[in-house]
């Protein structure tokens, strides 16, 4: 049901090759082929109230071309969003490090001396910028420290926020969480912005930031995501909104789901913190980390929770962006459609030397039966779109909706493949309507859930990450941060 990312020709089941054009849609593109827009820093200044476009977010390795039906996504010129209100939402993933990211990673070895964190013999010509202001990240060329040094100035404060404090040990965590998240989230497209994992962080000018290296970039991440964080905390205590018992139960257990995975890899708490956070950074320093995000995040959630836009407040946003959305293809004409749907794939068939392969009619009609059994079943029961999602799960044969019970969210029309398209984008199309739709995969039993319109869905998002910016900004002005940029030591870990 996918299609040709280069001709949108329609590609067969289990092939990432077009047969119309011939190339290959698993092979990531070309680099002059691959045009990207100036990305966005993920850490602007907290006082900046600048839009940060989607237009110009960077790809994340889940943008990658795959043989999966894929979400429709289309540019829009919102996301009004500051990057630091982004990073506060990305924690949600990012949270689950030692439980997921660490299990998934042997640890490596870490280097304690000079600069280079390089995987491979090669290393790139210096390039670490003279000392710049005191006052802000440039105040050090590099901020790399031979391990004794980083070991003494352990407890040393490099920040503060009214009474609250970060030191150098603490910071350790926050600078190689920002690093190991952006590499989680972009992958293989780092090179594409710059960024080359296997050199030192402080011999790389970084393009998203203007005048410094990746490790002064990642360095000013790491002290905005403690500012955010201790401020919502800070919130939080003051407005008495408490941390679920989930999160409670989660920290009550960090020291025993350290230990497990330390264990797994037969090594100690201590050298799997090591390996991930470099010399510096122990048990109590992580669970900062940890304690501060579940004291804080339940606040943000709360607060977020409440900005829900009125059809005039929408109406409004989208008038006064009217411009923008139109040049990123967005108009009040165009829809979206979440859809579900459980396809069972013909079967037999005979493949030509041109490696095309045909069904017979009866072939068809087998497949036609077991996709008449499956709707029946359904309409033998609840004939609600929960039980329809409950056999989707059960039956369907397509693995990329497997997970989400059968379920396709932003279907934009022409994304999926003609007869698939023309029943969900069919006028008289109706919430609740069901039916059987036959493709070249074979037949879909399908489960029509909704159709919205997209400019209301771009509008309503824009709106929302305006109120959240409003919210970020509001918090960092009642919580300035004060950071001592000469006093901070950064330890290494060999991210190759």
């Amino acid at each position: 049901m996918n299609k040709c990312k280069f001709c949108q020709e329609e590609l067969a089941e289990d092939s990432t090759v077009c047969p119309h054009c011939g190339k290959d849609n698993a092979e990531e593109p070309a680099a002059e082929e691959t045009v990207l827009q100036e990305a966005p820093a993920l850490c602007e200044d907290a006082s900046s109230d600048a839009p940060v476009s989607a237009d110009a977010a960077m790809p994340t390795e889940e943008d990658a071309p795959s043989a999966e039906i894929q979400e429709g996504i289309k540019a829009t010129p919102g996301k009004i969003a500051l990057a630091i209100a982004a990073v506060v939402v990305l924690l949600a993933a990012l949270i689950a490090l030692v439980v997921t990211g660490l299990k998934d990673k042997q640890p490596q070895a870490v280097e304690t001396t000079g600069a280079a964190t390089a995987a491979t013999e090669e290393t790139v010509p210096a390039t670490i910028p003279a000392d710049g202001n005191p006052d802000d990240v440039t105040c050090k060329g590099t901020y790399t420290a031979e391990e004794e040094a980083v070991l003494a100035d352990r407890e040393t404060v490099v920040a503060t926020m009214g009474e609250h404090t970060l030191t150098n040990s603490q910071l350790q965590v926050y600078y190689w969480m920002e690093v190991q998240g952006f590499l989680s989230n972009y992958g293989a497209y780092a090179s594409y912005f710059g960024l080359d994992y296997t050199q030192p962080l402080d011999t790389q000018v970084c393009p998203q930031a203007e005048g410094q290296t990746w490790q002064q970039y990642f360095l000013q991440c790491a002290l905005n995501n403690w500012q955010q964080m201790q401020a919502m905390s800070a919130e939080a205590e003051a407005t008495g909104t408490a941390m679920d018992a989930e999160s409670r139960e989660y920290l009550d257990k960090l020291d025993d789901t350290l230990a497990e995975i330390a264990d797994a890899y037969e090594i100690s708490v201590e050298e799997l913190l090591l390996s991930n956070f470099g010399p510096g950074a122990d048990k109590d320093d992580y669970r900062h980390f940890q304690e501060l995000y579940h004291t804080g995040y339940p606040y943000y959630e709360a607060q977020v929770a409440k900005f829900v836009p009125t059809e005039k407040e929408l109406e409004d946003f989208y008038a006064s962006h009217e411009a923008d959305y139109a040049n990123s293809g967005v108009s009040k004409d165009d829809t979206f459609v979440d859809v579900r749907h459980i396809l069972l794939m013909v079967e037999g068939g005979t493949t030509g030397e041109d490696g095309t392969t045909t069904y017979t009619d009866e072939e068809w009609e087998a497949c036609r039966l077991k996709a008449q059994a499956v709707l029946d079943e359904w309409l033998a029961g609840a004939k609600t779109e929960d039980s329809f999602a409950a056999l989707a799960t059960e039956k369907t044969e397509d693995p990329g909706s497997q997970s989400t019970g059968g379920l396709y969210e932003k279907v934009y029309p022409g994304q999926m493949v003609t007869a698939f398209n023309d029943w969900c984008f069919d006028a008289s199309r109706q919430p609740g309507d069901y039916g059987l739709v036959k493709t070249e995969y074979g037949y879909h039993v399908m489960y029509f859930v909704k159709s919205y319109p997209q400019w209301k869905y771009y509008a309503e998002s824009d709106w929302v990450s305006e109120q959240t910016n409003n919210l970020i900004s509001s918090l960092l002005e009642r919580y300035p941060m004060e950071v001592s940029y000469d006093k901070i030591r950064l330890g290494l870990v060999d991210m190759g």
